[in-house]
């Protein structure tokens, strides 16, 4: 007999949900400067983190929601077309997470923590990502821009880390006062490694067509944002306090995490069957916790690297019982 979560797990797709709280953790360190400030801000990292989670649940949630008629006919074992939880519900644990989100995203900024000011960037950051969520689930997800926008949803989860450490400066709101070069540099990374995953995994609903252009666009774009990971670090290191060096070193550990996705591409390339395309959407996801640790381990130490990497684990067992995708 399944548990009684197990439903709910698969509509908001519990595996990948860890990826996301890796990347808050790295974007906080690095904002940070390492370890020492995360004691004495922790609730701001708690806050943020259950802004994250609660968006990509709430992302999750409304993409079953929309394509709920799509579902019926074509994935009726989905927990919602199969009647294990109510669409009614569904919808309003949906819209509950969105505005649960934007509310602790903005109280990430507000609590009061020593050596930092009061930030409205991650309230800002926070809404940006609602609305980017909400237009991928329903109006823009038939039309080519689609992955962009998913992958923009990644980047802005990655400033949404660093967010609550965003110095408060006077004046309009912007990206460049708020965060630093190499953190716009890794979310931009993040953003274009996402745009390659989702050009892919649109194989598997049909909207990129069929045939290998498709796939290899999306494996060269994805394997460009791994590249950007790799390098932004050793380019921003004026703008950066990291407690070990980027080096050649770094640049493998990139390396030999990017290695498993670029060879099961290739393999799928080969051919493409549907199982191999989950299979690889499946590995370009679950590799976000893997990088996330690297920046851990390279912004606070072995400590907080190890840490974020254990995600992997839960991440990997949860996915043995529920897709990823």
């Amino acid at each position: 007999m399944n548990p009684v979560w197990l439903p709910w797990g698969q509509l908001v797709r519990l595996p990948a949900v860890f990826s996301v709280i890796a990347q808050i953790t790295a974007a906080f360190l690095i904002a940070g400067g390492g370890s020492g400030h995360v004691v004495a801000s922790w609730p701001r990292l708690a806050l943020a983190l259950v802004a994250g989670v609660a968006i990509y649940w709430a992302g999750m949630i409304l993409n079953d929601i929309w394509d709920y008629d799509e579902d019926l006919r074509d994935r009726p074992s989905r927990p919602l077309p199969s009647g294990q939880i109510p669409l009614a519900r569904a919808r309003k644990v949906a819209f509950g997470l969105l505005c649960m989100s934007i509310t602790t995203a903005a109280l990430s900024g507000a609590i009061p923590v020593a050596g930092f000011g009061l930030t409205i960037a991650p309230a800002v950051v926070g809404s940006v990502l609602a609305l980017c969520v909400v237009l991928y689930d329903g109006p823009l997800k038939q039309y080519p821009i689609a992955p962009l926008i998913m992958g923009l949803c990644r980047g802005l989860c990655f400033l949404l880390g660093a967010a609550p450490l965003a110095p408060s400066a006077g004046g309009p709101f912007s990206l460049a006062t708020a965060f630093t070069p190499q953190l716009l540099g890794l979310a931009a990374g993040f953003t274009i490694y996402i745009t390659g995953v989702t050009m892919i995994s649109r194989l598997e609903t049909g909207f990129a067509g069929t045939g290998r252009v498709p796939l290899a666009m999306g494996l060269v774009v994805s394997l460009i944002g791994a590249a950007g990971l790799a390098l932004v670090p050793r380019l921003a290191l004026d703008d950066a306090v990291y407690r070990f060096r980027p080096d050649a070193t770094y640049l493998l550990l990139i390396a030999l995490i990017t290695l498993p996705l670029a060879t099961r591409g290739l393999r799928t390339l080969s051919d493409p069957d549907p199982k191999s395309i989950q299979q690889l959407v499946r590995s370009g996801i679950l590799n976000v916790t893997p990088y996330s640790a690297a920046l851990a381990l390279i912004a606070a130490g072995p400590v907080w690297g190890v840490a974020v990497l254990m995600l992997t684990a839960a991440a990997i067992w949860t996915a043995t019982r529920m897709r990823v995708t």
